[in-house]
């Protein structure tokens, strides 16, 4: 064996020592370039799998919040339906009661006719009464079904804002 020492040269002894270490340090760096990788692949996908998370919450409260406004929406015009039924029963009671009024006027004559022979006249003032009446009944329908729209309106509006504003849950 101390022949081949001899023959092989210092400096190829330490070429090759210096061989063996570079690939003992190569294998260790590519080990530990592996590891990083792991770690760096596990980092992405936990960042995917969060981002997927959030991506499906948002969708969630998105959606909540359209079938929130949806609902406000229905109940709007629910509310609309009983509130023109009720609008039309005021028109109809308004017109029973220029009806009303209007064969007051008709049979004023004789209620003249009656109340002259007692001694009294209604001549204009039951005109006057009675048309005041009439109108006054039936502008008291208009703003009535439009303070009923307003309110329809300003409740709709209302539920729309708590529905959007409400934090999800």
């Amino acid at each position: 064996m101390s022949a081949i020492l001899k023959l092989v040269p210092i400096w190829a002894w330490a070429l090759l020592a210096l061989v063996i270490a570079l690939a003992v340090v190569l294998g260790y760096q590519t080990l530990e370039l592996a590891g990083v990788r792991a770690e760096y692949a596990e980092y992405k996908a936990d960042i995917a799998e969060a981002a997927k998370k959030a991506e499906a919450e948002a969708r969630e409260t998105e959606q909540k919040r359209q079938r929130d406004i949806d609902q406000v929406r229905t109940d709007a015009a629910n509310q609309k339906t009983v509130d023109d039924v009720l609008a039309a029963r005021q028109r109809v009671d308004n017109d029973s009661l220029r009806d009303q009024t209007s064969k007051l006027l008709a049979d004023r004559a004789t209620l003249s006719a009656r109340l002259a022979s007692r001694g009294k006249t209604i001549g204009d003032l039951a005109d006057l009464l009675a048309q005041l009446r009439t109108e006054a009944d039936g502008y008291a329908g208009e703003l009535a079904s439009a303070l009923t729209a307003s309110r329809r309106a300003g409740f709709a509006c209302q539920r729309s804002y708590e529905a959007v504003a409400k934090k999800p849950e």
